[in-house]
């Protein structure tokens, strides 16, 4: 039997733990609540960030790394109208290219870019410190966080600017999350993941900010995300999902016994599975976490020069 110390640092890779601390289910009236404070904070947040004082993050972000080295457009392309004209001058001096400026519509500005950092850092804090005190009431404020930026982000970039992938995740993640409240999962297994997925979207934040104003190397920016992201978004997620669906086997009898139990009903969605429908969501946002980690692989091994010369182009 390894010491309780060990085993406590264990559990942060994977959160196995002899009793289950259930997340749910939790009254309605509970989780309606958290979404609407959240939501409330979250558009207020990102509102006065990204609209009113859009330049904030990022003079703070040269005060904490006074050595980076930003563009310009950093601080030109500040609102979505502003990179909309900034696109039609480039457009017209190119002699072209009404295809581009419709592309360049869908990107976020920078301001945008970094409070996707600054949102998961917060979902990611609360969630930790959920699991440190034991809190799945806290935790599930911190999960309503995550919707909230979703409800935010889909009102922020409008369908003008919003990508598919984009559209898809805003579906799914608050699928995911709403379900879990009316599950019996361990709320540590859920803190491991939100831990996972949104410190992850931190680094894909900046990543994809530094990508854009940055004059550092894309290839190496591409490089340290794959690394991050396969770790945060397709390892552990995939080692929470395991452990989360071993667990529910295990407690409704086993495989077979969950499977006759579906056969016995009139339909497999004759009453509210919660737990199932969970499964479900989470299977397609697991599926998706893995096809982005393929795609930013394929460009970290490309050769310098063409990932270069792609940035600029997209």
């Amino acid at each position: 039997v390894l010491p309780p110390a060990v085993q406590s640092v264990l559990s942060l890779a994977v959160p196995i733990f002899p009793e289950r601390q259930a997340f749910g289910p939790r009254p309605a009236e509970d989780v309606l609540l958290a979404l609407l404070l959240m939501t409330s904070l979250c558009a207020a947040a990102g509102y006065y960030l990204t609209r009113l004082a859009p330049t904030l993050l990022i003079d703070l972000l040269c005060r904490i790394s006074p050595q980076l080295q930003l563009r310009d457009e950093a601080w030109e392309e500040v609102l979505p109208s502003k990179v909309a004209v900034s696109t039609g001058e480039q457009a017209a001096e190119e002699g072209d290219s009404s295809e581009l400026k419709k592309y360049q519509l869908k990107k976020r500005t920078g301001a945008e870019l970094l409070f996707i950092v600054v949102h998961n850092g917060a979902v990611t804090t609360l969630a930790g410190f959920a699991w440190l005190v034991g809190s799945p009431s806290l935790a599930m404020y911190a999960f309503a966080l995550e919707v909230a930026y979703e409800i935010f982000d889909s009102w922020s970039l409008g369908m003008a600017r919003m990508e598919p992938e984009t559209f898809i995740h805003h579906v799914v993640s608050p699928i995911v999350i709403i379900c879990s409240t009316q599950t019996d999962v361990d709320f540590r297994v859920l803190c491991q993941l939100s831990i996972c997925i949104d410190f992850s979207g931190c680094l894909l934040g900046l990543a994809k900010f530094l990508l854009r104003f940055s004059h550092i190397s894309p290839s190496r920016i591409y490089q340290k995300l794959y690394v991050a992201y396969a770790l945060l978004r397709v390892v552990f997620p995939l080692i929470d999902t395991a452990i989360i669906v071993s667990r529910e086997i295990y407690t409704k009898g086993g495989l077979f016994a969950r499977l006759g139990a579906q056969a016995d009903a009139s339909g497999p969605f004759a009453r509210t599975d919660w737990t199932q429908l969970y499964f479900w969501a989470m299977a397609v946002l697991n599926a998706f976490n893995i096809y982005f980690c393929l795609v930013i692989r394929a460009r970290a091994r490309l050769p310098a020069q063409v990932v270069a010369s792609y940035e600029q182009r997209t």
